[in-house]
């Protein structure tokens, strides 16, 4: 019955994320504008609701890296099972935490989204590392695939350490992490060997552009549903620039 207790809505996972904020909830007043978990809550929550053969699989083509594995979610997208915002998870019982922004999950592939702010936040100096951890160790018997949303192409910004390759920025803390998760074979050197297929990124301007020129190409609609459809794109592509003008 607990489950049955839990908001699992974009809003609900929002409001969850804001209320861990304490006297730093004051930086919503004006929205939320910058702020990444609005950002992702708009933008990423619209995505799951359109058409997801036409605008994530877009999002998904038009992003780089993992050539194989992002054409195959993309492709098995319209059955995903899809969570923003999601609860913690942990490498080990009582141990290191990693709370991505999003899990999507296909028949065959295990998804795990890390959005960054469009202002100048940076990647925590073991972030990228656990959540590469993360991704492997949940996928189980599913091909895992990281993806990363950043403001700009890599390099990446990491904390205490400027700008870095994303292999660099995984591999920076891979080895103490992975000394601290529990259900993850191999070495270092054989999961950093798999970063070129399980590590795929996209921007933020990249993503509004597949969106906006995605081809809308479906059976033709009743005027009802197809406006719902250009409304909820339109509210996106609104939300993307929103967030990137300075006030």
């Amino acid at each position: 019955m607990a489950d049955d207790l839990t908001n699992s809505s974009v809003l609900g996972r929002l409001l969850e994320e804001i209320s861990w904020e304490g006297s730093h909830v004051r930086g919503y007043r004006q929205g939320g504008r910058g702020r990444e978990n609005v950002l992702t809550a708009e933008v990423l929550g619209a995505l799951s609701y359109l058409p997801r053969s036409v605008f994530l699989a877009a999002v998904l083509r038009n992003a780089h890296g993992a050539d194989e594995t992002r054409e195959l979610t993309a492709a098995e997208v319209e059955q995903a099972a899809i969570t923003l915002l999601p609860d913690e998870s942990r490498l080990s019982p009582g141990g290191v935490i990693v709370q991505p922004d999003g899990v999507l999950i296909t028949p065959s592939c295990h998804v795990l989204i890390e959005a960054k702010g469009m202002g100048k936040s940076a990647f925590q100096t073991e972030q990228l590392s656990r959540e590469f951890a993360c991704v492997h160790r949940d996928a189980g018997q599913s091909r895992p695939l990281l993806l990363l949303i950043t403001p700009e192409p890599p390099p990446v910004p990491v904390k205490g350490h400027g700008r870095l390759t994303i292999e660099a920025a995984i591999t920076l803390r891979l080895e103490s992490v992975l000394a601290r998760t529990t259900g993850l074979p191999g070495t270092p050197d054989d999961l950093a060997a798999t970063i070129p297929d399980t590590v795929a990124w996209t921007t933020w301007d990249e993503l509004g552009n597949a969106v906006a020129t995605a081809d809308l190409n479906l059976p033709p609609l009743p005027p009802t549903v197809a406006a719902t459809i250009h409304r909820l794109r339109d509210d996106l592509l609104r939300a993307l620039t929103w967030h990137k003008t300075k006030p």
